[in-house]
């Protein structure tokens, strides 16, 4: 049985409260040591993005808005404020390994096509505020979320196929996504339909 060394974690917030914190969720994990002055971290935990930390991995505590930036500059994770001591503990591990860790508050930041990962390319407008669907589409919308195609919809609702599409088409428009199931993620956001 091999012994590992502990992964030595240097905290470097400037909130102190959240500083304190995440100094005692490294403490209470034996397979983590707080860096001192002398040592050389394996991993830096900031509130801020990993601008001057090329010997370390970094980990950013912080929210969306500054978890988009961080991946942007390269940051090993990006955790929230709220982050237990087991998972900082499995990030810090994850991030010493090599490994880029995305809590899942930010999962969606890292998926192609999202509306995050349009806006960190400059790219995409914010969804509208509100939108203003017929009572037909959103009774389509509602099909929709629960994974029907035009013809089950056409069926359902005693329409023809082509009235489906053009429904549907219409939400999409409305909505301005990309497709059907971008429909379905921004209304859900918005509160047009619970799944």
């Amino acid at each position: 049985m091999r012994s590992h060394r502990p992964v030595v974690v240097d905290v470097a917030i400037d909130d102190r409260a959240l500083a304190q914190r995440m100094r005692a969720l490294v403490r209470a994990d034996a397979t983590l040591r707080l860096g001192e002055a002398d040592a050389m971290a394996a991993v830096r935990i900031r509130d801020a993005g990993p601008e001057d930390d090329a010997d370390a991995a970094v980990i950013v505590i912080t929210d969306r808005v500054g978890a988009a930036k961080a991946l942007g500059a390269g940051a090993a994770g990006v955790l929230p404020r709220h982050t237990s001591g087991r998972a900082l503990a499995a990030a810090i591990s994850a991030a010493a390994a090599g490994l880029t860790v995305v809590a899942g508050d930010f999962r969606d930041l890292i998926v192609e096509g999202t509306d995050v990962a349009i806006a960190l390319d400059g790219e995409g407008d914010a969804e509208p505020a509100s939108v203003d669907l017929t009572p037909r589409e959103r009774q389509v919308l509602e099909l929709l979320a629960r994974g029907a195609s035009n013809k089950a919809i056409a069926r359902r609702l005693e329409i023809t196929p082509h009235t489906a599409k053009f429904h549907v088409a219409a939400i999409v428009a409305k909505l301005g996504a990309a497709g059907r199931t971008d429909a379905v993620a921004r209304a859900m956001r918005l509160g047009l339909v619970m799944i």
